[in-house]
């Protein structure tokens, strides 16, 4: 009997997980792009924390003069979820997956660590984290 309860709890939560991974994000964001310090959104979002470490990040285009970590740094914020972000941290790249760069640009990958994202899942913020509106990444110039 004890098993049957369990075996069905694990059928509920996986209809569940199905239904989230399904529906995608309705939320039409405008890229709000500001000067000092420097925010924007994801241009796209990866979101798939049961395959394990290195699956829930945004895609983020950065210009050009903020490349450099000794400059600018930077924090990452998922809603409550806050991360410091070195630009130097990854490499600059032109294109990831199917986003390319426009001149002027670069791309970098801005990560949530999987435990925050399992934790979005467990207390039912999922499409929180599912939604480039709640992402933000802000770069301000270090001080001399």
């Amino acid at each position: 009997m004890v098993e049957l309860i369990s075996v069905s709890g694990i059928l509920v939560i996986c209809a569940l997980s199905a239904g989230l991974l399904r529906t995608s994000p309705t939320q039409n964001c405008a890229l709000e792009h500001s000067r000092a310090p420097y925010k924007t959104h994801p241009t796209k979002l990866v979101v798939r924390p049961w395959l394990g470490q290195h699956q829930v990040f945004g895609i983020f285009k950065i210009p050009l003069r903020y490349r450099s970590g000794r400059t600018y740094s930077g924090t990452l914020t998922v809603q409550s979820f806050t991360s410091e972000f070195l630009p130097d941290s990854q490499p600059q790249t032109q294109r990831i997956d199917d986003v390319v760069a426009e001149p002027g640009y670069y791309l970098v990958r801005g990560y949530v660590p999987t435990r925050i994202a399992l934790w979005f899942l467990m207390t039912g913020r999922f499409s929180q984290l599912r939604s480039p509106c709640d992402w933000t990444l802000e770069l301000i110039q270090r001080s001399p």
